[in-house]
């Protein structure tokens, strides 16, 4: 069995005004998407009923028995490099308190582990450990051991009752919209593996800026665990891509450095004209230390991913994948080391362009230029 180590969050947030408008339109989206997307096993609506097997200074372990009447709502979620994500929300009349952490399967289908390292409940400082099990009749039963810095451990037995699952378990098919850009002219174009996972067809728009006319993709080859793909251009229509105007910083950028953004994010609502965004670096690190990828703050949205990300000089230096939910302005990009690995696995790797033609132009000249070899990629 794989032991996943991560770090639960635990945000409460207090509705003042208008408080069941904001739980009602929460549970809304969910169920929306549910609707819309499919569920897994583990997604749905659950009541919780909770009882404390054994404790050393936390009081009464007999008489520790009680039933939660509010809305448990477990909804998978994605985060970096296409995982199990999910998000525990209790939803109540007056407040919504979420619980952002992992669960691996990691035994058959039904069986999830999850560990935690310290977080902070009710102001006191615990080390909580969970162990997840999904029972056939679809309950969670969580073995919960808490312990409290120098005096007091307990374990808790917690159940999850399904009270509400839409019909529909299998995924339907999903369009996704996402960012891309040419790293060769014979088509080969770079952009994040979550992007291109599962997709039947791939289509590229905005080749040579025609963006009425689509291609045909195909995956050259990709790497999940880095979050990055190659594609290539298939259609017999296809002429090349042009001259590659910018190069790949293989080398580390230093923080602050000036850094810019381009992409195609939400297009339902922006449109598909390409958008520019730009900041610094902000770390040589991404999320919980994470060393494959820079903090920027450079602002992302849905769309954004698999753009590329450029400093000042116009150098390529990282491909974006994610951004922080919880945060202001704290994007994450791959580094471009990452992606000439990935050049370099495949059988015949073409030459890399060697000359940048963007390193004495402005910001808006580079943009100009590389506007040209940035794409949106259609999956479904």
């Amino acid at each position: 069995m794989k032991n996943i180590i991560i770090i639960l969050i635990s945000i409460t947030t207090f509705i003042t005004n208008a408080q069941s408008i904001i739980v009602k339109d929460f549970k809304k989206n969910i169920l929306e998407r549910w609707e819309e997307d499919g569920t897994d096993k583990i997604e749905g609506i659950y009541v919780r009923s909770r009882k404390l097997v054994n404790c050393n200074g936390l009081g009464n372990c007999e008489t520790y028995n009680y039933v939660d009447d509010d809305d448990y709502i477990i909804s998978k979620i994605y985060l970096k490099n296409s995982t199990n994500d999910y998000l525990l929300s209790k939803v109540s009349n007056d407040s919504v308190v979420t619980l952002i952490g992992t669960m691996k399967e990691v035994i058959g289908a039904n069986k999830y582990f999850l560990s935690s390292d310290t977080y902070y409940f009710t102001g006191l400082n615990e080390k909580r450990t969970f162990s997840i099990d999904l029972t056939n009749s679809n309950e969670l039963i969580v073995e919960d051991i808490i312990v409290r810095e120098g005096y007091a451990k307990a374990t808790f037995s917690t159940k999850y009752s399904l009270v509400y699952k839409p019909n529909n378990l299998k995924k339907q098919k999903r369009k996704y919209s996402g960012t891309g850009f040419g790293l060769f002219s014979n088509g080969i174009i770079a952009t994040n593996f979550h992007v291109i996972d599962g997709a039947e067809t791939i289509k590229v728009r905005g080749i040579n800026s025609d963006f009425n006319k689509t291609y045909n993709a195909k995956v050259l080859i990709s790497d999940k665990n880095n979050d990055l793909a190659l594609i290539q251009i298939d259609s017999n229509s296809f002429v090349a891509l042009g001259k590659i105007p910018y190069t790949i910083k293989t080398s580390l950028a230093d923080v602050g450095e000036n850094v810019f953004v381009l992409g195609y994010p939400l297009r339902a609502t922006m449109g598909d004209e390409i958008k520019l965004t730009n900041g610094i670096t902000s770390s040589r690190s991404g999320y919980e230390g994470d060393i494959t990828s820079y903090q920027i703050s450079a602002p992302v949205q849905p769309g954004n991913s698999g753009g590329p990300l450029f400093d000042s000089k116009g150098n390529l230096i990282g491909i974006i994948n994610a951004r922080h939910e919880g945060a202001e302005n704290a994007s994450y990009a791959i580094k471009a080391s990452y992606l000439i690995n990935l050049i370099d696995a495949l059988a015949r790797p073409p030459s890399l362009q060697t000359v940048n033609s963007l390193t004495n132009k402005t910001l808006i000249q580079q943009v100009n230029v590389v506007k040209e070899f940035v794409y949106i990629i259609e999956t479904e």
